[in-house]
């Protein structure tokens, strides 16, 4: 293991810069920021204020959840956290890395329990710990340069209890995607598929809820097939739906999607 100074010293022989920030409990002290990208976790600054246009226009997602704060549910959060994991699937090739997403995300649904949950973080953290070691010791080839490590580290922290340090999952999966260079869904937009506009909250009528909405809202739910968001659109409409924000979310082709996201935990009744 190393010293928070070790730590330090070797983020910087990899080029990488570090900061001491106010942990919360069981949090590392030392995070790092690669690539631009803050790892950092907040230290009590939440429910900074924030206007509709800059919500709808960010395209960082750290003062968005600040912002959001207790308006987060540890689902969501989770959720979230899970779906960035997801956009670093193919750098979470160890089943236990993969398979603490999983549980994760089961957990957040109430399918998995606590203690199954600890246990998928626990082989984990075994795996990111080796690779942590490597990457500290500079094992070609170079866990930093793949960004396996970083990674690794996401999915084992999506797993913890702590929905912090889920957060902190999200920020390392960006981090990731940064290091290996990759073009991928925008973060900022996950989240806004996933908390929606909290400046303008959505009221769901029930009678929306047809046996065809239902079991579309389902399958996508199930099978993350996000292809078939037009035909619930289609399909609520058909139900009397005439609810804009809703309709034109289901139909935007621009518009990324994950599990937890907005409309389909409103049709599904989810939280």
């Amino acid at each position: 293991m190393f010293s928070g100074a070790e730590y330090v010293a070797r983020m910087h022989e990899l080029g990488l810069r570090t900061f001491r920030v106010n942990p919360l409990r069981k949090t590392p002290k030392w995070l790092w920021l690669a690539h631009g990208v803050g790892l950092v976790m907040l230290d009590g600054s939440w429910g900074r204020p924030m206007t509709e246009a800059e919500w709808l226009a960010c395209d960082d997602t750290e003062p968005m959840l600040v912002f959001l704060n207790h308006r987060m549910t540890d689902r969501k959060s989770r959720l979230f956290a899970c779906a960035c994991c997801r956009q670093i699937w193919n750098y979470v090739s160890n089943s236990a890395l993969r398979n603490a997403v999983e549980v994760s995300e089961r957990f957040a649904d109430q399918e998995a329990t606590q203690s199954q949950l600890s246990a998928a973080a626990r082989k984990a953290r075994r795996v990111a710990s080796d690779l942590r070691e490597a990457a500290m010791a500079n094992t070609p080839p170079s866990n930093w340069a793949t960004g396996s490590y970083p990674a690794a580290e996401a999915a084992a922290l999506v797993a913890l209890k702590g929905i912090g340090l889920v957060r902190t999952a999200a920020r390392l999966a960006r981090a990731a995607l940064l290091i290996n260079e990759v073009e991928t869904i925008d973060h900022a937009d996950l989240l806004r598929d996933i908390f929606g506009n909290p400046f303008r909250p959505v009221s769901f009528n029930p009678e929306w809820r047809s046996d065809t909405v239902l079991a579309l809202a389902h399958q996508v739910y199930e099978a993350r097939d996000f292809s078939a968001m037009p035909i619930l659109a289609d399909a609520l409409q058909d139900a009397g739906c005439d609810d804009e924000a809703i309709l034109s979310h289901c139909r935007d082709a621009n518009q990324p999607h994950a599990r937890g996201c907005w409309v389909v935990d409103l049709v599904l009744g989810k939280e």
